[in-house]
């Protein structure tokens, strides 16, 4: 029982001390996350797979677009398959209203992060990075929390041409009705955080057998 409890005390310490130190870094300390070496994927979706964190989960699932969620929060993550197969490049103006906003490039892969206050003091966090975007809706407290997340998860993103290529050639798939092209998003400065609850997700994963899976 004494070792339970001391267990118990030294768990604790560390969590504390990750909070801590998660509050003490800056914005750009942890978007630095994009330059370490990514982490080996537990989650695997047609054309792509990722990493997720201890304690976050899969709670729904398209073909380009999956939403996470953890602590009661979710995110939502959008893979563009089409800009990536074209190898398109994302451009960026900083916005000087905004808490956070800066440009995005690593390792030959470029985007942009924006956290900008919305309504009932809310936050919304908007990442692109490596042909993926993440959007998260929290209060300012956790605003670090979900960027270093959101870093980790698109660090982690590796695809498979050769299943991109069938994907976009299929006939009997019409990639395009899921209408997302996150460039053309950027430049109409929409806000596509309910995009993973529109019908035509549905009606594609009706046409598509989803295999995928989570490890």
């Amino acid at each position: 029982m004494k070792a339970k409890k001391i267990l118990l005390i030294i768990l604790s310490c560390f969590i504390l001390v990750g909070c801590t130190n998660l509050k003490n870094v800056s914005y750009d300390e942890i978007m630095n996350n994009l330059t370490l070496a990514p982490k080996r994927a537990n989650v695997h979706r047609q054309g792509y797979q990722f990493f997720i964190p201890q304690g976050m989960q899969v709670k729904k699932a398209g073909i380009s677009y999956v939403i996470l969620s953890s602590n009661n929060i979710d995110y939502y993550l959008y893979v563009d398959l089409i800009s990536y197969n074209a190898k398109d490049n994302v451009t960026y103006e900083i916005n000087q209203d905004a808490l956070y906003s800066t440009t995005l490039n690593y390792q030959d892969k470029n985007g942009y992060v924006e956290v900008k206050l919305q309504e009932n003091n809310q936050y919304l966090i908007e990442i692109m990075y490596n042909y993926a975007k993440i959007e998260v809706m929290v209060d300012e407290s956790k605003v670090k929390e979900c960027l270093s997340n959101s870093a980790t998860i698109l660090n982690s993103i590796r695809f498979d041409d050769l299943v991109i290529k069938n994907l976009l050639n299929d006939d009997n798939l019409d990639y395009t009705e899921e209408n997302f092209n996150m460039f053309d998003d950027i430049k109409e400065n929409t806000n596509v955080l309910d995009y993973g609850d529109g019908t035509n997700q549905t009606e594609n994963e009706e046409k598509v057998k989803d295999t995928d899976y989570v490890d």
